[in-house]
């Protein structure tokens, strides 16, 4: 009795251990608190001197609703929830946007009783999420302390307010982490299961297939391939869904290049031509987004190079090189800053920075500039 009871303890004390290691402990609620802490202070903050102001200015609470829900594509997104895709109509061309985020949204607000409720439920808790898993991917290759560097930039990203209301940046930055950290740890079956997903959400996710592949290479992990097929498998899916509605696997490109968006692809050096050429007809954007869409370019390529010369994973470069690659082929593009807080790699390679003084540059003029598009965003500047 007394060695099957040892047996038994033996084999249940492993499952525990395992339990507990995923259960979350003062350290990950710390990120989980800073995160949310960080843009709720933000955006209170913004809201005290709007309505310092003007005294009459709309409660906290109208504020929120109505850039939340009614800021950029957050209608699409609320009209894709609550009616589904159009075959035909004025709505049709809203398939340019992917599945995923609107179909949890509307999953969700069964329960909520509102779409919008879970729209930016999803968002919150997915970017709180993805500040843990980002957190858990730094550390396995550098100190906490540099963890903790990374995760503090990802927080005070310029343009994450973006990650609060209703728009897929949170779930599509929680997916790519999860993917990359089953990269990272060689699970292949978990990559590619997150990174269908990903790719479910943004075009972006796709590329995901890219660093699996490269480290399922480096690993000599062959058969372990089929594992990853389902990321672009994720892409056909949608493929799928355009064939199945408005019979044309790719007829969301015709709506890309139609008003309102004229998204067509182009090399990226007519890009950011096209970038400079705009910021000089409209000079009231031309600090905001356009000149800030060209400086994110040079920065991100700078940050490559950087993590080339250190000791940064090959396949995180190979992901952030794809990602700003694909970004930067989006022609009339107003929305390079949101996107490129999608390029995960960058908060990996800022811990590669041992020195004090760059941190505290870097930390600094994060938070100023956090802090300024969160206030320009709030107030309706068009900032998408």
């Amino acid at each position: 009795m007394a060695v099957s009871r040892n047996l038994c303890v033996g084999r249940i004390r492993p499952v525990f251990v395992r339990m507990k290691k995923t259960i979350l402990n003062k350290n990950d609620l710390k990120i989980i608190l800073i995160a949310l802490g960080l843009h709720w202070l933000a955006t209170i903050a913004s809201y005290v001197v709007m309505r310092a102001g003007d005294a009459n200015y709309m409660s906290f609470l109208a504020m929120l609703t109505e850039r939340f829900t009614t800021a950029g594509d957050s209608p699409h997104y609320l009209s894709i929830a609550s009616e589904g895709y159009q075959s035909t109509g004025e709505k049709a061309n809203l398939i340019v946007f992917y599945p995923l985020y609107p179909f949890l949204m509307r999953i969700i607000g069964y329960v909520t009783g509102s779409n919008a409720i879970a729209g930016i439920l999803i968002s919150q808790i997915s970017f709180c999420s993805s500040c843990l898993v980002l957190f858990r991917l730094i550390a396995l290759d550098y100190s906490q302390k540099d963890a903790w560097f990374g995760v503090l930039l990802f927080c005070l990203y310029p343009f994450c307010i973006f990650t609060m209301g209703i728009f897929t940046e949170g779930l599509f930055l929680l997916l790519t982490l999860l993917s990359l950290y089953s990269v990272r740890k060689h699970r292949f079956g978990c990559a590619g299961i997150f990174g269908f997903l990903s790719a479910l959400t943004r075009i972006q996710g796709v590329l995901l297939f890219a660093p699996a592949l490269y480290e399922l290479i480096v690993a000599k992990k062959y058969r372990a391939f089929w594992r990853i097929l389902p990321i672009p498998a994720g892409l056909g899916v949608y493929l799928l869904i355009n064939r199945i509605i408005q019979g044309d696997w790719f007829r969301f490109l015709e709506h890309q290049a139609a008003p309102p968006w004229y998204q067509t692809s182009k090399w990226v050096s007519e890009n950011l031509a096209q970038h400079i050429s705009m910021g000089q007809q409209y000079p009231g954007l031309a600090y905001i987004i356009y000149y800030v869409q060209v400086a994110l370019f040079f920065i991100t390529i700078a940050a490559m190079f950087f993590a080339l010369s250190r000791n940064t994973r090959t396949s995180y470069i190979v992901y952030g090189a794809a990602y700003l690659i694909v970004t930067y082929f989006s022609g009339w593009m107003i929305s390079g800053g949101r996107y490129m807080l999608g390029c995960t790699p960058l908060f990996i390679i800022a811990a590669e920075i041992k020195s004090k003084r760059a941190r505290a540059f870097l930390t600094a003029a994060c938070a100023l500039l956090f802090a300024f598009y969160t206030f320009l965003f709030l107030r309706g500047y068009a900032i998408m």
